[in-house]
């Protein structure tokens, strides 16, 4: 039986789940407007968010919509409010304007208000512009008409991004055209951002959740971040638990021998070294349960952590995961 690569294990649930929990915090959704739709503030009061169920009974045909983010906000702080739609897409659709039509027009009758898509494109490939406007006109007859901005970030440039402060903004970053300098930089600033900006667990963790997940370092970015780390933290009060948030990239805690330049995982015959790139394993392939998982990696001994290396190839969902996990460390 043929292992299963990790690129494999990550289709558009795990995706759809990574830009969920980020736009479903309500401050780094007014950050990712800010950001890439200023101009929304100029009729949406975002510091009124209500998130709204957007799931429909569909048939066997419908698509899933697991990764909408709906959300109801008031019109220049008046009683009337209406809906943002916001999807997104991790691979090419044929009929990306005539999906966003249908779920607008759905979920404008199920809340009968007034709905605004915006189409998220996150995949890297191909490049190609994304058309944000859909034109059918039958003469005098009758007209259809859809329009909505489209937000491709691998077409951006992420410098004035990754030279701000909008937390949510960085994070996206790791969706774009990044040197490999600037993947530590955009994880560096994330994390600090959101240190300085005091933000709440929830926010950090989300952020923190997304850059886990798309920007995975080789040996020497590790080394990299690390030594960032460690200068920003020495300098800033606030920033002084970024060497415990550097996990997955390094490992969970500090990098065990800072001092001797040694990568996590290189402790030879250690169970420490071990778990720790069961860790990274996990964070890659199931960044949501990667904090959780952590004290239960840490209790499995040698024979159990080369077992469970062996297993996660094969596992398809966190919750496998997790129930492994606990059987074996009762």
């Amino acid at each position: 039986m043929r292992a299963k690569t990790p690129a494999a294990d990550f289709p558009a649930p795990t995706h759809d789940d990574l830009i969920k929990k980020l736009l479903h915090q309500p401050r780094l959704l007014r950050d990712f407007f800010r950001a890439f739709l200023p101009e929304l503030a100029r009729f949406a009061d975002l510091d009124h968010i209500e998130y709204l169920d957007k799931e429909h009974p569909r048939g066997g045909k419908r698509p899933r919509r697991v990764g909408d983010v709906l959300f109801k906000t008031l019109w220049k702080k008046r009683e009337t409010a209406f809906l943002i739609h916001v999807e997104s897409q991790n691979k090419p659709h044929p009929a990306a304007l005539e999906r966003m039509g249908e779920y607008a027009l759905r979920d404008g009758i199920r809340y009968r208000l007034p709905v605004m898509p915006v189409l998220l494109l996150t995949y890297p490939k191909p490049e190609t512009p994304q058309p944000g406007e859909l034109r059918w006109d039958f003469g005098r007859l009758a007209a259809i008409h859809v329009k909505c901005p489209v937000l491709h970030f691998r077409r951006m440039n992420p410098l004035p991004h990754l030279r701000g402060k909008n937390v949510a903004a960085l994070a996206l970053t790791a969706l774009m055209k990044l040197e490999a300098d600037q993947q530590v930089d955009a994880i560096v600033s994330t994390m600090a951002e959101a240190l300085r900006q005091e933000f709440e667990a929830e926010d950090l963790e989300a952020a923190l959740d997304f850059v886990n997940h798309y920007l995975p370092l080789a040996e020497e970015q590790v080394l990299q971040l690390d030594r960032k780390v460690d200068s920003l933290a020495r300098k800033e009060p606030k920033l002084k638990p970024m060497p415990k948030l550097i996990n997955p990239f390094v490992e969970i805690g500090r990098l065990r021998g800072r001092n001797e330049g040694r990568v996590e995982g290189r402790v030879e015959g250690r169970v420490e070294g071990r778990g720790e790139l069961a860790l990274r394993q996990i964070a890659r392939k199931f960044p949501m349960i990667a904090r959780r998982a952590g004290p239960l990696v840490r209790r499995l001994d040698a024979e159990q952590l080369l077992a469970f290396g062996e297993e996660l190839l094969f596992m398809q969902n966190p919750a496998e995961c997790m129930d492994w996990l606990k059987r074996e460390v009762r």
